[in-house]
């Protein structure tokens, strides 16, 4: 059922076509099949259908997502409040939780509880950091591995990113062992513009999720920092199926689908960041520094000023250990972190 700028709200061709439709319908199958389409789309007042429900709802379900899907493309850019939902309390983080008594939190829990990041200055050990720029060193590619998961073939990352000072940091947000899930090893910005991570991830994921950005030198500001928008972590959820339904049958069967989605999301984020008058940050960060963000802060990879300036970065993203929804399992590295185990190749 869609909500916000599309509850009650079909397009003209929709509606022609549902008509034709119904007219044909009529003829072989119960009238209550369209009417009840017509219905879940707004198209006329439910108490005027004293009619029973039909028997072939599936069908009805079917039809509505073919004519959405043949018409899609012609629909005006979709709202905020269209790709949001709220999540059932019970099945947050306990620090998403409301009615949370802050008199019985850490420092840091407090801090991110409130602004939705962290920052801890000089978390990685100088010599952690060495060692995994070395290895990067030899990669003659701007943008990193094409893996997102090259932790499972090199160990000075599994190294970095399952110190355990920084896995104990993470338990103590999210409440459960974090495994290492995914890794961006570029050394230029993403110029991936504003979103949270949450909407990236499969439903049952829920929040018990986050990623970590180490900086390995002294971050350029005109390389094209991090940037976030703190306490936006409290604002509406996008999810990731409210989001997707706004794609083409064929933007939605492609790998990369969530660069698709940045032609509406871009200029929706940036017009609610303006509306909210919210005053984004960026993470100029030294060696061993670290910023972690939660799954729905909102967030990118800001354009460089001088494009081609090296941003020397490390990020990691880790899933909660009974939330990871593939059948992976979590390992230890060493006495340190977790990591999800899986067969992705390093290229």
């Amino acid at each position: 059922m869609v909500r916000g700028a599309y509850a009650g709200q079909v397009h003209p061709a929709v509606r022609k076509i549902g008509r034709q439709a119904l007219l044909r319908v009529a003829r072989t199958r119960p009238v209550a099949r369209l009417l009840r389409f017509y219905e879940n789309e707004g198209m006329v007042d439910p108490t005027a259908l004293n009619v029973a429900a039909p028997a072939a709802h599936d069908n009805v379900e079917r039809l509505r997502r073919e004519l959405w899907d043949k018409f899609v493309s012609h629909f005006p850019p979709p709202a905020f409040e269209d790709l949001t939902e709220d999540l059932a309390d019970d099945t947050l983080p306990s620090l998403d939780r409301p009615g949370v008594d802050l008199s019985t939190l850490t420092e840091d829990q407090r801090h991110w509880w409130q602004h939705g990041f962290l920052l801890k200055r000089g978390l990685i050990p100088d010599e952690l950091v060495d060692a995994y720029r070395e290895v990067r060193a030899r990669l003659d590619k701007p943008h990193g591995w094409e893996s997102t998961a090259p932790y499972l073939h090199i160990s000075e990352i599994r190294d970095l990113g399952c110190y355990g000072p920084l896995s104990d940091k993470l338990e103590e947000l999210i409440g459960e062992k974090m495994g290492m899930s995914l890794n961006l090893t570029g050394w230029l910005s993403t110029e991936r513009n504003w979103h949270q991570d949450d909407y990236l991830n499969p439903p049952e994921v829920k929040g018990w999720y986050a990623a970590v950005w180490v900086a390995l030198d002294t971050i350029d500001p005109d390389s094209g920092p991090f940037q976030f928008v703190p306490g936006s972590h409290r604002w509406p959820v996008l999810r990731r199926e409210r989001v997707r339904m706004f794609l083409t049958p064929e933007e939605r069967a492609h790998h990369d689908w969530p660069r698709k989605t940045e032609r509406f999301l871009d200029e929706l984020l940036e017009k609610e960041i303006a509306e909210r008058g919210a005053a984004p940050q960026s993470f100029l960060g030294e060696k061993g520094d670290v910023l972690i963000w939660h799954s729905r802060l909102v967030h990118r990879g800001s354009p460089p000023k001088v494009p081609g300036t090296p941003r020397l970065s490390f990020i990691a993203h880790y899933t909660g250990k009974s939330h990871w929804p593939l059948d992976q399992r979590m390992a230890r590295h060493g006495d340190g972190g977790y990591y999800f185990r899986g067969d992705i190749p390093l290229s």
